[in-house]
């Protein structure tokens, strides 16, 4: 008895002795899930978005495999990238191509998890069309094997609880874009790697756009549009992105911007799809002539504006500020239609540095040239009702033109020579004398 109690007397005391138990933490993983990040930065997408010229040959590749049950000679990626031909707009419904959409649908349903699986979710978002056929075929097929799908699509299906109910997935996606400062890093984040592409996000961006429409007067609605528009980190929107700039010209119906914003959004417009002066395609064709007018007077105040800014700048003349204010005036009361700037060269390097500073503009298709007299001369051409009006800087008279003389000079020309539209003007009037000029113009417009 005794020598028990001195061994647990003993233990006692060894164990008092001991150093104490440390728990050890964990290390952080911040790092871990950076590299994890990077890795799926760099490798986004299982599916390998093929040439539009071999889609066909793909698809019947998979058809004739899935007839003859023959799959020697061909990858796990190649299957996918068929996928994608087989279910794009051209050929999602085409009856020839039945037997492959069942065949991909079997396989989701049998195959085992990794690439193949993960990549027909891929086809499933970039092929979505709100109440397509294959969309909802997909959807019933990819929800059964929902627990099966890849890690680097965990940020996608927690983001989207709806993702493979095809109604509710569009408006779950267009309130995260919302929730966003920047909608397409956002969208590339959880696991959209070229959100643009995505059919899923056009299909949200209808609902993006609504609910945003009402706040695009605003400073920080139009950062987020421009951000999904033409994100810094991806390429600039041109399919489907009419009615976002049909939106953003909606919000000034029925007001004008002040100058500095109005400047400003018609040149990222420009910058990002052209100006619609010069091109008739792209998001232009089919845009709302109303709003594509409001647009338009926006470029000739501003055309004007510039040709304006530059003569005050770099013309001392007393004679000069009665002809600008005149101009202008008649801007405002809706005569000046349409209005195009030929700057000559010395003129087009101070509006280089001056006037245009917000680093968008591209000078050699924002602005025509003029290209007499050393380039000394600019011209402020103008159509006011059934007349091509002409005016120049410095000492160059006003020319009219009807517009349908075949001498008249055509607006929104790249090159412009002053002495021939001279030649060729057969009514003219210097501004010698301010109020008889101004009477003449009047008279002749």
């Amino acid at each position: 008895m005794t020598d028990a109690r001195t061994q647990r007397q003993g233990l006692r005391s060894l164990v008092g002795r001991l150093p104490p138990l440390r728990r050890r933490a964990l290390p952080p993983l911040d790092q871990l899930r950076r590299s994890v990040d990077g890795i799926i930065a760099r490798w986004p997408d299982a599916v390998r978005r093929p040439d539009d010229r071999d889609r066909e040959k793909l698809a019947r590749d998979m058809l004739i495999r899935t007839r003859t049950w023959s799959w020697q000679d061909i990858t796990t990626q190649r299957v996918i990238s068929a996928a994608v031909a087989v279910f794009d707009p051209e050929r999602r419904e085409r009856p020839d191509l039945a037997p492959v959409r069942d065949f991909y649908m079997s396989e989701i349903g049998t195959c085992e998890p990794g690439a193949f699986l993960d990549g027909m979710l891929g086809i499933y978002v970039d092929s979505f069309t709100p109440g397509a056929e294959h969309t909802r075929r997909l959807a019933i097929a990819l929800a059964r094997r929902k627990t099966d799908l890849g890690g680097r699509h965990l940020k996608l299906t927690r983001a989207l609880p709806g993702l493979f109910h095809p109604r509710e997935a569009p408006g779950q996606l267009a309130q995260v874009m919302l929730d966003a400062d920047d909608a397409y890093d956002e969208l590339k984040s959880i696991g959209m790697p070229t959100p643009h592409v995505s059919g899923l996000a056009q299909a949200a961006q209808k609902t993006f756009l609504e609910r945003l429409a009402p706040e695009l007067a605003g400073a920080d609605a139009r950062t987020k549009l421009f951000n999904w528009l033409t994100p810094e980190n991806g390429p600039t929107l041109q399919n489907g992105a009419g009615p976002a700039v049909e939106a953003l010209l909606s919000a000034w119906r029925e007001r004008t911007p002040p100058d500095d914003l109005r400047n400003e959004l018609a040149e990222q417009i420009i910058a990002a799809w052209n100006d619609p002066r010069l091109h008739s395609g792209g998001i232009w064709s089919g845009f709302n002539p109303e709003l594509r007018a409001i647009l338009l007077r926006w470029l000739t105040h501003q055309d004007m504006k510039f040709f304006c800014n530059m003569v005050t700048a770099t013309q001392d003349s007393h004679m000069w500020p009665p002809r600008r204010d005149f101009w202008l005036e008649l801007f405002e009361d809706g005569m000046i239609e349409e209005a195009w700037v030929a700057f000559g060269s010395q003129a087009r390097e101070y509006a280089r540095n001056h006037l245009v500073r917000n680093g968008m503009t591209d000078m050699d298709r924002r602005f025509g040239r003029q290209l007499d007299r050393g380039g000394g001369t600019s011209l402020l051409i103008m159509r006011i009702g059934n007349k091509i009006v002409v005016d120049g800087c410095h000492s160059y008279k006003t020319h009219i033109f009807r517009d349908s003389d075949s001498k008249a000079p055509e607006l929104y020309k790249l090159t412009y020579h002053c002495d021939s539209i001279m030649r060729a003007s057969t009514k003219s009037k210097s501004h010698s004398a301010i109020r008889h000029w101004q009477q003449w113009v009047l008279q002749n417009v």
